[in-house]
């Protein structure tokens, strides 16, 4: 009678342990880095005896709960975290080089229209030399030109300064990322194997692998007992996890006077230089170097038009008789402005007595080599990058999307399957309820013989 009752008591433990895991998944089915939970029920076989004078022998005793179990795929989680890593490099570099974009401005107020507005200002003013209008205009279309190279080099600076902002604080949630990555590891390390907890430590662990992985991409090794072994992708010389180590590796980040951005990590020994393939840290560092590169076409661009605007007006006579002096000062798009504001110095003639000579001779230095043909250049290939960059967002996200949806069949929560669990258990709990009342009615029939 009381191994009945044992038997009976043992079914009702363990499938309440099973209810409650069913429990879990269906509260937490939409619980984002929420793996789902199994457990392991397995036969309890007892000993009749441990007396010498008796043979032992094994019986059936009830029903055990082995361990609470994760449903796992390390290929597929692999594969999520490297689309994941892919996606977060396209996103940054898409959505900063669409800032870098909007700084170059090639709308109609922008520096395209500017210089051309310098180059037909001096078309009217060959109509007229003597008007102080004409001559008026054309102080002013070049100080508009003037400013707006000031105001494109501010915002490409600012988009500059916006990307290495983004990339520290990027890569101060990765460093805090890693340390407490490290402090699971050290929690798996002592937590029962196939414990609950041990499984909400390995869900823990998943999620932080997931948020490092969209700051650089990474090759993960699991050990036995759980802990994660973390190097970036691509280059196992930098190791960011050691999983036998108390403290992480420390990613830090140099930035050049130009904006160009650069990464090491160190706390492994020596510090290492890194060069990552993904993750949105390789996409800020790929977009500073295309910002950097822009800025220094910009100076390009704006000391050409300097030297075009004062070789021209220099090759003339002003209204006084003078030979033409420079109109622009400064090399840099930052630094560039007009020299004057005297609208005699504008040197209109020519030192053969044309009047309007040297007025109509700017045209010719609307060339290939000019700096309009040189903006017109900049913007186009920064355009082509930007839809290059936007294909690749598209494509990656479409691809995170279908490896996340891969890792979803197999460790998500199907409330279908859990209703159908939830049956099962309950009836086997019923039946163990069942079991121990069979065993107590048994009993009292029993004693009811001695009455």
């Amino acid at each position: 009678m009381a191994d009945l009752l044992s038997i009976g008591r043992s079914g009702v433990i363990a499938y309440r342990a099973a209810l409650s895991t069913v429990g879990e998944n269906v509260s937490n089915a939409e619980t984002e880095g929420y793996t789902r939970r199994t457990v392991s029920l397995g036969e309890s076989a007892v000993a009749t005896s441990t007396n010498y004078m008796y043979r032992s022998s094994a019986v059936f005793g009830g029903v055990e709960v082995g361990s609470v179990q994760r449903v796992f795929d390390n290929y597929r989680s692999s594969y999520a975290r490297f689309a994941n890593s892919e996606a977060e490099r396209a996103n940054a570099r898409a959505s900063w080089l669409e800032t870098a974009e909007a700084a170059l401005n090639d709308s109609d107020v922008g520096l395209g229209v500017k210089m051309s507005t310098v180059f037909t200002s001096a078309e009217a003013l060959s109509a007229d030399v003597s008007s102080d209008t004409n001559r008026q205009q054309m102080l002013t279309s070049l100080t508009d030109a003037a400013f707006q190279f000031n105001a494109t080099a501010s915002k490409l600076k600012s988009a500059a300064d916006g990307v290495s902002t983004a990339a520290q604080n990027t890569i101060d949630k990765l460093n805090a990322d890693l340390q407490t990555l490290v402090q699971i590891n050290s929690g798996l390390r002592r937590a029962e194997t196939g414990s609950a907890g041990k499984a909400l430590l390995m869900d823990q662990r998943d999620a932080l692998l997931k948020s490092i992985s969209g700051a650089v991409g990474i090759d993960v090794k699991l050990q036995d007992d759980g802990r994660a072994d973390v190097t970036m992708q691509g280059d196992a010389s930098v190791h960011l996890v050691d999983a036998t180590k108390t403290s992480p590796s420390y990613v830090g980040m140099i930035e050049a006077s130009d904006g160009r951005l650069s990464l090491t990590a160190s706390g492994y020994g020596t510090a290492v230089n890194m060069a990552p393939q993904s993750g949105a840290l390789s996409g800020l560092v790929d977009v500073s170097n295309s910002i950097a590169s822009r800025r220094q076409s910009l100076d390009a661009i704006a000391a050409n038009f300097a030297n075009v605007i004062n070789t021209w007006n220099q090759a003339g006579v002003d209204r006084t008789g003078a030979a033409g002096a420079a109109l622009i000062s400064g090399t840099t798009a930052a630094t560039l402005s007009v020299a004057t504001t005297d609208l005699s110095k504008i040197a209109a003639a020519t030192s053969g007595g044309a009047a309007n000579g040297n007025a109509l001779a700017l045209k010719d230095y609307r060339n290939s080599n000019g700096p309009e043909a040189g903006w017109a250049l900049l913007v186009s290939n920064h355009a082509q990058s930007v839809a290059a960059a936007k294909a690749e967002q598209t494509a990656t996200s479409t691809q995170r999307d279908g490896a996340l949806l891969q890792l979803d069949e197999v460790t998500g929560v199907d409330l279908d399957v859990e209703a159908a669990q939830l049956l099962r258990f309950q009836q086997a709990y019923n039946g163990s309820a069942r079991i121990i009342q069979i065993a107590r009615e048994t009993l009292q029939e029993i004693l009811g013989l001695f009455n």
